[in-house]
């Protein structure tokens, strides 16, 4: 359910997002502005990044700078050709991405972020799911989408609901990348609230869910071909969900 964007449709978010190159071979894009985050993504020579925020961060050569991409994850300026030495476009809410600022963000999101985590931990709330449930559900949009909606070409109808983004593995949708084939209904997957509600149902499916590791217990529901990947962000779910009331 993994996917690899294509293009990126920001129509809902303001100013017009800037694109960059990467200088470095390979440069790895973390979860916070810091070698001590967890990477998320990574980032070839030449590929364009663009760039929502910047916030202060490691020390890289004597650059301080890192960029929040589109991704949602943080690249060291060091490693980004933007023509200057200083930012170049507004700083990350809070200055930095560790915590929720003070416009009310969940920590180390955006707002557009923090708006569909607080759905998905609403849903989380209504259904009495507890701890366990909302972690496992923030850690699984972590790594899905970085908690964005997600459009898909293939799926032309996505393309007629509010998204941030539009990507392209196979037919897969929304926060949770679920599948158009087996959850049809596109509304509720473009659905912050809707599409958790679909994910909870699988999870509650799995016999042990209230006991399992939640890593383990994310891969269970999704079925990822990199089933490691969501224990890696259980530890930034955690701040959320306890951010969130859970």
């Amino acid at each position: 359910m993994h996917f690899q964007v294509v293009a990126l449709s920001f129509a809902l978010l303001s100013p017009v997002i800037n694109a960059y190159p990467i200088t470095g071979d390979t440069v790895n894009c973390r979860s916070g502005p810091g070698t001590s985050y967890s990477v998320v993504k990574s980032y070839k020579k030449g590929a364009d990044v663009a760039i929502t925020c910047q916030a202060s961060g490691t020390d890289i050569k004597g650059d301080s700078i890192w960029d929040k991409t589109a991704d949602g994850c943080y690249v060291a300026d060091y490693y980004v050709k933007t023509g200057s030495s200083s930012y170049v476009t507004k700083k990350c809410d809070g200055s930095s991405g560790g915590g929720g600022g003070s416009s009310g963000n969940l920590p180390g999101l955006s707002s557009t972020q923090s708006k569909h985590a607080k759905a998905i931990i609403g849903e989380a709330k209504k259904e009495d799911l507890g701890r366990q449930g909302c972690l496992a559900g923030i850690a699984t949009a972590l790594v899905e989408s970085n908690i964005l909606i997600y459009a898909n070409k293939d799926v032309p109808s996505s393309l007629n609901y509010p998204h941030d983004a539009v990507g392209s593995d196979y037919d897969s949708v929304g926060i949770f990348q679920q599948r158009a084939k087996y959850y049809p209904d596109i509304a509720a997957d473009m659905d912050a609230a809707k599409s958790a509600a679909q994910f909870f149902k699988g999870m509650k499916g799995v016999s042990g869910w209230k006991t399992m590791e939640v890593g383990k217990l994310c891969q269970k529901v999704q079925g990822s071909a990199y089933p490691t990947r969501y224990a890696e962000r259980v530890d930034e779910a955690k701040k959320i969900c306890a951010a969130g009331g859970l």
